[in-house]
């Protein structure tokens, strides 16, 4: 009977012993995902500070870049301005001239005003597309208008 007890405490003994196993065994397991999570967390937030930092970057530079473009544009806009003035004023000067004028020369200079007239209107109309220029467009534009101007200034300095 002794050994019937012996041999049933050793049964017993064993048996929890390997009950102990799979539970110390999904401890373990547990405690590994735990960590795992913990540091797929930690990675996934470096990643959406530096995420953010990048777009922060990239937002402050696209402000730049806008607030440049408008300057340049403020810019272009007033100098035009200043060329259209100029030819205005070239322009009241023939205008008096063609008022002095007679003959040959008063047909001429009215001829050339004509023309000068037409060339100012399509320009002035061109100007306000400067409002209106997208950064795409801008050197084509900005291309187009001094062209205008230069051949323009050329008509009212042959006339």
């Amino acid at each position: 009977m002794r050994t019937t007890h012996i041999l049933a405490a050793a049964l017993v003994s064993l048996s929890l012993a390997a009950c102990d196993k799979p539970a110390d065994e999904q401890k373990k397991i547990n405690e590994a995902q735990s960590e795992a999570d913990k540091k797929i967390a930690k990675a996934n937030a470096e990643a959406d500070k530096k995420t953010d930092e990048a777009q922060a970057t990239a937002d402050k530079k696209i402000a730049e870049l806008k607030a440049d473009f408008e300057k340049a544009r403020d810019d272009y806009r007033k100098k035009k301005n200043e060329d259209l003035a100029d030819l205005d004023k070239k322009v009241i000067d023939l205008e008096t001239k063609s008022k002095n004028a007679t003959g040959a020369t008063k047909a001429d200079v009215d001829a050339n005003l004509k023309k000068i007239r037409e060339q100012r209107a399509l320009l002035a109309s061109d100007l306000k597309g400067i409002e209106t220029a997208t950064s795409e467009t801008w050197n084509d534009l900005t291309k187009k208008l001094d062209q205008e101007v230069k051949s323009l200034e050329t008509l009212v300095d042959k006339a």
